[in-house]
């Protein structure tokens, strides 16, 4: 996949938001920040949705980072099969189903 120099959060969740009474938003958690292409970091926050069983916010979610960065839906999910073979590694047994189905779903040169 082509190389970006983008800032990659690398854990982003509704759970690392806070949205202040006066409506301001902080992003928190930056311990997996890493510098990457965005379309991979989005593809991670789909799968972490989808892992939790919301797939309705995964699919409002991944339109929504499209719709805002311009970029291809079929392009982040280009790379779904490689977030998940990397949420794979961490052995969650409830996971694994779910994670399989994407490793062979795209064709790399």
């Amino acid at each position: 996949m082509k190389d970006h120099k983008k800032i990659c959060h690398g854990d982003f969740t509704p759970s690392n938001i806070i949205i202040t009474p006066g409506e301001d938003y902080y992003i928190l958690d930056w311990s997996h920040v890493t510098q990457g292409n965005a379309a991979a970091d989005a593809a991670r926050t789909y799968m972490l949705f989808c892992l939790k069983g919301q797939d309705e916010i995964a699919e409002k979610y991944l339109d929504l980072f499209c719709k805002k960065t311009d970029t291809a839906k079929q392009y982040v999910q280009r790379w779904m099969p490689i977030v998940a073979c990397t949420q794979s590694v961490k052995g969650k047994e409830n996971e694994q189903e779910f994670l399989d189905r994407w490793v062979n779903v795209v064709e790399y040169e």
